[in-house]
């Protein structure tokens, strides 16, 4: 596999990624509790970049369990292990490696990983191959947004556009805005027995981080935009987005709704 990380590897990327985390974190949480993760479990976290997902686990499984994230990049994963180190979570561990071709030397209890399968060329190909890591009977759960259920209530102009052109710079990269509807499919096609599914999401006013956030989401995307002919530099002016939404936000006392959080878990034969 080869690292074609639409978002590209920059250090406002990886600042938006953890704050991102932040946003989503409790919302992952009930996902991950809904799918069945519970104290004392080994659980392999699949494309865990920073290593936020892998905290979450690490609080999640507590003590007695251990965690182990996997990434491509050891520019990340350099700094998701100085960040465990720094949160004294000794039940976490980290391996650059190919996912398609990992190998570890017992089963996992669960493998999970989130806002990953959206840039796998082959994500139920990847799934079948990863589920043969977990025990019988253990548990196989993927987290995806469903972006087009962003929007600001009352509509707001620039959160509109913004929206409009994250959604229309995924797509040009050829990936699904919407991918979280079919992680239940994914899991199906990768030959599991889907348990569940549910979805939530966070929501903040023009005082909350979501105007930061989505000024940070244009700014990652911003390249693939301006190579689509989608948009101009002028027309984003991208230092000012997070102000300008949180003005047009306040003067409409509007909530933005973030992307959707949507999960999908199932049990391994």
């Amino acid at each position: 596999m080869t690292d074609d990380y639409v978002m590209g590897r920059t250090s406002a990327e990886t600042e938006r990624l953890q704050l991102q985390a932040s946003v989503v974190a409790p919302h992952s949480a009930y996902l991950l509790r809904l799918a069945g993760v519970t104290p004392g479990m080994r659980v392999l976290d699949i494309g865990c970049g920073t290593g936020d997902m892998s905290m979450l686990l690490a609080e999640l499984v507590g003590p007695g369990g251990t965690v182990i994230g996997v990434d491509l990049n050891p520019a990340v994963l350099e700094l998701a292990r100085a960040r465990a180190a720094e949160s004294n979570l000794a039940n976490v561990s980290y391996v650059e490696a190919d996912l398609v071709n990992l190998w570890l030397d017992e089963p996992v209890d669960a493998v999970v990983g989130r806002l990953v399968l959206v840039h796998l060329p082959e994500p139920a190909a990847t799934v079948r191959a990863l589920s043969r890591l977990v025990r019988p009977g253990g548990l196989v759960s993927f987290q995806e947004f469903n972006i087009t259920r962003a929007r600001s209530v009352p509509p707001t102009p620039l959160a509109t556009r913004g929206m409009a052109w994250i959604i229309s710079a995924w797509c040009a990269a050829g990936l699904d805005p919407d991918l979280g509807e079919q992680v239940a499919s994914i899991l199906r096609e990768a030959g599991l027995s889907v348990q569940g599914a549910a979805a939530t999401g966070p929501a903040g006013t023009a005082e909350s981080v979501m105007p930061a956030y989505l000024e940070g989401t244009l700014r990652s995307l911003l390249p693939v935009a301006l190579a689509h002919g989608q948009v101009t530099e002028a027309e984003v002016d991208i230092d000012t987005v997070a102000e300008r939404t949180a003005r047009e936000l306040k003067e409409a006392d509007a909530t933005f709704w973030s992307p959707e959080l949507a999960a999908a878990w199932a049990r391994v034969p």
